[in-house]
């Protein structure tokens, strides 16, 4: 009998099983993003915690107007940021969810001299109705998805991140065309354009002043995210390019 048993036991672990198929491991939840600064005071702290508050922060302890991160994969799609005034003092506390195996722009606006409601990027300064519980520091979170490229063309977003300001967009005129306008932006909106060369110039009008924007990409082609903002009280702007 232990032979033809032992026959058995080897035929059996020959013969091929029907059973559930080893389950293939799901991909890390993970999401890119680049935190770019556009506010209009001179720098704030940031800290993010990728999977709540237990988690490790990874903080900024100076991130200046104007910069941005690098898009670090953060394992998690559930982000807690947390800004600060650079003496400490918290201005935002907020908890975004972003699409898995995605890449993100987070742009970061405000002024922190007026209050508002949280989303908002005030026209004019405001204060709240008596007896309600007074509005947060001006200062918002806005998130943008960066697409993987499809071709040469560009695409390129215009955002106005100036409190109290008129943003006016134009194509200048050339030859007997005359100038277009192409976006007229209050604070918190933006403008984005699809299906644009690498190279083109802009005209952008803020208070009756005309300030020139360019775009010159001679060799990789990329989308560009442009946010005005005040340095000083001054309207400026950056380029910030996608990694895609």
């Amino acid at each position: 009998m232990l032979p033809l048993l032992l026959t058995s036991l080897l035929i059996a672990q020959a013969l091929p099983h029907h059973g559930k198929a080893a389950a293939t491991p799901a991909p890390s939840p993970e999401v890119r993003i680049t935190i770019v600064n556009a506010m209009s005071v001179p720098a704030i702290t940031l800290s993010t915690y990728a999977g709540g508050k237990d988690s490790r922060p990874m903080t900024y302890p100076s991130f200046p107007q104007g910069t941005w991160t690098s898009d670090e994969p953060l394992k998690s799609t559930n982000i807690e940021f947390v800004a600060r005034t650079t003496n400490g003092t918290t201005v935002a506390d907020r908890k975004l969810t972003f699409p898995a195996l995605s890449s993100q722009i987070l742009l970061i606006t405000g002024d922190l001299t007026t209050t508002g409601p949280a989303e908002t990027l005030p026209a004019i300064a405001r204060s709240p109705l008596t007896g309600v519980k007074p509005w947060p520091p001006n200062l918002q979170f806005h998130s943008y998805s960066c697409p993987s490229a499809t071709n040469d063309l560009c695409r390129y977003r215009v955002v106005n991140a100036m409190p109290s300001k008129l943003l006016i967009l134009r194509s200048p005129a050339e030859g007997n065309k005359p100038a277009q306008q192409l976006a007229l932006l209050t604070p918190g909106n933006s403008a984005l354009f699809v299906k644009q060369s690498p190279n083109l110039h802009w005209d952008v009008e803020i208070d009756g002043k005309v300030y020139p924007l360019d775009m010159e990409q001679e060799e990789e082609k990329k989308n560009c995210l442009i946010p005005f903002f005040l340095r000083g009280g001054q309207p400026t702007f950056i380029r910030v390019f996608e990694n895609q």
